[in-house]
């Protein structure tokens, strides 16, 4: 299904494949082409992919004749991808044709200048999504954000943040939110942040 989705396929290739599909190698062609969670491709997968970013060529399953393609790959990944490659669950020869050019972007729990502005941004999205008009955070929520871990990173921000919005008339206060608050050492004070709309 993925080698389909990535590669796309002819017709009569598959049961169900009634007429030939371009994968998402050809719809990229000229531009950007972003692959979540890589490390989640199979390893047969991984080494088509591989020979797709070698060769600039795509060959639909059930196509004798490959597609030129030009597209710049981006992938992101939560895990350390050398240590993946360690246990065998990433083609080394792909890490090291994937690994040109990398970003390492911090946990949440370790940049949490980024939280009131994240969950701000979270909070207008799902005003707008749910037609609500939620306006702020109380202090005590602004406090619970911060001092909590984040193992989901900004994705559980984001699913927290709606889940408030939704529960919430006009305020999001502490309540309001489904984390389990988790005091932090140094963290005696609430930072009020210009322009986000704490209450006072």
């Amino acid at each position: 299904l993925i080698e389909s989705e990535l590669f796309g396929y002819q017709k009569g290739a598959f049961t169900g494949a009634s007429a030939p599909k371009a994968g998402k190698f050809e719809a990229a062609h000229g531009g950007t082409l972003f692959l979540d969670e890589i490390a989640n491709l199979p390893l047969g997968a991984q080494a088509k992919l591989l020979r797709v970013l070698q060769e600039k060529k795509v060959l639909r399953l059930g196509a004798v004749k490959p597609v030129k393609v030009d597209v710049r790959l981006v992938t992101a990944c939560n895990q350390e991808l050398q240590k993946l490659v360690t246990s065998g669950q990433m083609r080394e020869d792909l890490f090291f044709r994937l690994n040109e050019f990398t970003i390492t972007i911090p946990p949440l729990r370790e940049r949490k200048d980024d939280i009131p502005y994240l969950a701000k941004r979270f909070m207008d999205l799902t005003n707008k999504e749910l037609q609500k008009n939620v306006r702020r955070f109380s202090e005590y929520c602004l406090e619970a954000l911060l001092s909590y871990n984040w193992p989901g990173n900004v994705r559980q921000l984001r699913s927290v943040i709606r889940r408030a919005v939704l529960l919430a008339d006009d305020i999001i206060t502490e309540h309001h939110l489904d984390i389990k608050r988790v005091p932090v050492p140094g963290l005696a004070f609430t930072p009020k942040i210009e322009g986000t709309p704490w209450d006072e």
